[in-house]
């Protein structure tokens, strides 16, 4: 159901714009974590659980979420996505305990089926074939411009207006989003034919499907591979300044608002998914090499810039490959199996490195990213060419 290109891109803007209120939202936390664990007297990672709360809940509702998503309207599940995440913000604003905030964050998690997973679905279908990848891509980005967002903005609004404020500064993007979303997709979004328990099931076990949200898994390990242990790694490798560190890392993410994007610009280009997939693990293979070569925090800063942007180039390129390998009916389910393993990458790989680092070596880390590489380029050659 392709729309006309004006209303296309508009409902793309209004997507974005969700997305990236919610993204800020779901890291708003990790910049005033003190002053939360200072605020409920728990340790630093108690405080830090109310990041990782996000994610549980949205692997836990990933599945079902995406059965709902081929059965009923997506317009009206991403306003109810947008319903949900403003109300767990206000909750965690005015949770008057530790235990409050967590069961608000939670909730909030909850709400990223409906926001993420069929903000993707439904751009996904409003534009057409040639322009799929592109479109669906530049929704992506807004992941990585939601978590600079909620980075920078967090500590000059929790000066200006106390650390609880944090919590509810960001839905007011989403919502902006909403009006505009709201304005150009005026028909429904679903599927003609409800998807049954039986098609429902066999989506599930698609192989193709399967192959590609397994090399996804692996492209978020390594994301969020980098994004945690890079700037503890150059304090303690490099004898980096904590703070030159960090902002070295930040570029790393700061990359996929141009690689995302690119990658699916890029696979629109080539006529094909795979090969744009494939290029980016290739590509970030001898980076990893490169960053245990870099000497100085100039060179790291090189090395990540250019590691965010090869690693990023294919994560765009993944939600329109696994549509277009689904069956129709199916769509919003593959989308949530593709979702599913991406943010269980997200939740395994933090904690797999720290365990690593501690037991073993940074190299033991470094061997288990190229790992990943290899087997991210290994499952997507398992999925038909494309």
């Amino acid at each position: 159901m392709a729309l006309p290109a004006r209303r296309a891109w508009t409902v793309l803007a209004g997507c974005w714009l969700v997305a990236a209120g919610y993204n800020a939202y779901l890291i708003a936390p990790a910049s005033v974590l003190p002053l939360v664990a200072d605020a409920f007297g728990v340790d630093k990672p108690a405080a830090g659980l109310t990041i990782s709360a996000v994610y549980v809940a949205w692997l836990a509702f990933q599945l079902p979420g995406g059965l709902v998503m081929d059965r009923y309207d997506n317009r009206w599940l991403v306003g109810g996505g947008v319903t949900a995440f403003a109300v767990a913000a206000v909750a965690a604003a005015v949770a008057p305990g530790y235990a409050g905030l967590l069961a608000a964050r939670l909730l909030g998690g909850a709400a990223a089926v409906f926001i993420w997973t069929a903000g993707a679905n439904v751009v996904g279908r409003v534009f057409p074939p040639e322009r799929r990848a592109l479109g669906t891509s530049l929704f992506v980005s807004s992941a990585p411009a939601g978590f600079a967002l909620g980075q920078f903005a967090g500590p000059p609004v929790a000066a200006a207006l106390g650390w609880r404020a944090v919590f509810v500064a960001y839905p007011a993007v989403s919502l902006l989003g909403v009006v505009l979303f709201a304005a150009a997709a005026r028909e429904p979004v679903r599927n003609e034919a409800a998807l049954s328990p039986r098609a429902f099931a066999r989506a599930l076990r698609r192989p193709a499907v399967l192959a590609v949200a397994v090399s996804s898994f692996c492209a978020y390990s390594l994301f969020l591979l980098f994004n945690t242990w890079m700037p503890a790694y150059a304090t303690e490798v490099l004898a980096v300044d904590l703070g030159a560190a960090g902002a070295a890392t930040a570029l790393f993410p700061l990359a996929g608002l141009l690689a995302r994007p690119g990658g699916g610009w890029l696979a629109d280009r080539v006529g094909g998914r795979r090969p744009v997939i494939v290029a980016a693990f290739v590509l970030t293979l001898p980076l990893l090499g490169a960053v245990r070569t870099a000497t100085d925090a100039t060179a790291f800063a090189a090395v990540l810039l250019a590691a965010g942007f090869s690693s990023q180039l294919g994560i765009g390129v993944y939600y329109v490959f696994t549509r277009e390998l689904a069956a129709e009916e199916a769509a919003g389910t593959s989308l949530a199996v593709l979702t599913t393993l991406s943010v269980a990458g997200s939740l395994v790989t933090p904690p797999a490195v720290g365990w690593l680092v501690e037991t073993l070596s940074w190299t033991a880390a470094f061997g288990y990213a190229a790992a990943l590489v290899v087997a991210g380029i290994g499952a997507v050659l398992l999925a038909p060419r494309g």
